[in-house]
């Protein structure tokens, strides 16, 4: 009776020894709510590509002072941004899956007890330890499964960063845009008030009257109006670059190009011969599509797997009457005569057609739609062409007419006024075909791939270029 607890004793320790306990890990909202706010830049960073190994000696060192740039901008929103944080948490949630695929079935243990009846002698004591042997081909279909939804799930992280990428840089041309329009409208708005303290002028020598006055305050109640407008643009622009970055709305972000005058690249001929394989080989969510395909693909071949017999097997002990003992083999074996799997097998068999077809549907329009951009961007820079070569120098020449025929006094003041708001609605039409030019050119290259910048530890001292940094 001793040993028999002894035994009984030690077979519990053995089969509980290797169990998890669980640790609660409470969930604290304003935990969290203050651990967004003290989000900051990251200090002692390189910035790199994402495809880069290692962080070259040239590489940029970060630095927020002289303001962000555009590589620097991706970095920020690759780390911090919070819906890339969670995607990356569901990383570990698929390499759970391995550990799954690659645990074995455990033994089953069965027991039989019966007593003798109308004076039977003795007892029957039966037990057998079945083991379930995986069907053939089955344990390495379960790893490929696993291991190609890990696969799925890591370049699913990489397309979302793509995306955000692509989007940072178009709040960031906003921002840019906004603060650009700001400038222009203080400009305008000193001329305004030059033109009115003028007018007032001549009403005082007789060669204006309240008519004028009542024109050019008009003028410039509107241009204070839309001045203030251009504020508000300017702040939901910042807030909504902040939201992407994933820093609280508070932070207050200087881009590199604050301050400077909005500069929009014209390239003479975008010609995107090779655009195919550049969305073959650069559309993160087109590998995206792909990793899902490989993961229908593993999921029909564990089904196939699944359609052979199973088989159970082990060591087996009867004990019959009053002294005799057995010992042999126990085995149980499921005929597959009716269930061959074929539901399953049928069910993933559609599942990867249907991948198949969403990768080429998604190919299709990532296709038409690259090529409906870079239509637009050869069209948009025809349009600037057209008014760079007879709109402006028109413009000018019309501003020069009218501001010369104005101090001349040839002009009353409502035609001046009149002609300085048509000037302004040509000046503003050619910026809006500008900005419009340089968002067809993100989207085409959103659409075709773009690098995307990440951060990387700071090398060594030793290994750091004595420049002091290299705007990417």
């Amino acid at each position: 009776m001793r040993n028999s607890v002894i035994a009984a004793t030690g077979s519990l320790i053995f089969l509980l020894g290797g169990c998890v306990s669980y640790h609660p890990k409470p969930l604290d909202p304003r935990a969290q709510l203050a651990a967004l706010d003290a989000r900051t830049f990251p200090a002692g960073t390189l910035v790199q590509l994402r495809d880069a190994a290692a962080g070259p000696p040239d590489a940029p060192v970060f630095d927020a002072s002289d303001g962000l740039s555009e590589a620097e901008l991706m970095a920020v929103a690759v780390m911090l941004n919070p819906d890339l944080q969670a995607a990356r948490a569901s990383i570990g949630e698929t390499e759970a899956l391995l550990i799954s695929a690659k645990t074995l079935p455990n033994p089953e243990v069965g027991v039989g007890f019966g007593v003798g009846l109308l004076g039977t002698d003795g007892f029957k004591l039966g037990t057998d330890l079945l083991f379930e042997f995986l069907k053939p081909g089955e344990r390495e279909a379960r790893q490929a499964v696993a291991t190609a939804r890990i696969a799925l799930t890591r370049v699913e992280v990489l397309a979302r960063e793509y995306e955000i990428a692509a989007e940072i840089r178009r709040l960031a041309f906003n921002v840019a845009v906004a603060e650009q329009a700001i400038v222009i409208l203080d400009a305008e708005l000193a001329l305004r008030q030059q033109a009115t303290g003028l007018v007032r002028r001549r009403r005082d020598v007789g060669e204006a009257n309240d008519l004028d006055i009542s024109a050019v305050d008009l003028e410039l109640v509107e241009v204070q109006r839309d001045r203030r407008l251009a504020q508000i643009e300017l702040e939901q622009a910042r807030l909504a670059l902040n939201r992407e970055l994933g820093l609280p709305p508070s932070s207050v972000i200087t881009l590199e190009s604050s301050g400077k005058p909005l500069e929009v690249p014209l390239i003479d001929a975008v010609q995107f011969g090779d655009l195919d394989e550049r969305l073959l080989s650069s559309r993160l969510d087109l590998k995206a599509r792909e990793a899902a395909y490989q993961v229908s693909e593993e999921e029909l071949r564990l089904a196939t797997a699944r359609q052979f017999l199973k088989l159970k097997a082990g060591p087996l002990y009867e004990h019959d009457g009053v002294s005799e003992n057995f010992a042999g083999v126990s085995a149980s074996v499921e005929i597959p005569i009716f269930d061959r799997n074929q539901g399953e097998i049928a069910e993933k068999t559609a599942a990867r057609d249907r991948s198949r077809a969403e990768y080429t549907a998604a190919l299709h329009r990532l296709r038409s739609e690259a090529a409906a951009a870079l239509a637009r961007v050869r069209a948009i820079r025809a349009e600037i062409d057209t008014q760079q070569r007879e709109v402006l120098p028109l413009l000018e020449r019309s501003q020069t007419l009218s501001r010369g025929a104005f101090e001349a006094r040839e002009l009353n003041v409502l035609d001046w006024v009149t002609a300085q708001q048509r000037a302004l609605r040509t000046r503003r039409a050619y910026l809006d075909t500008v900005i419009s030019y340089r968002r067809a050119l993100l989207d085409l290259e959103a659409l075709s791939g773009f690098p995307v910048w990440r951060f990387a530890p700071l090398p060594e001292p030793s290994s750091l270029s004595p420049q002091k940094r290299n705007a990417p």
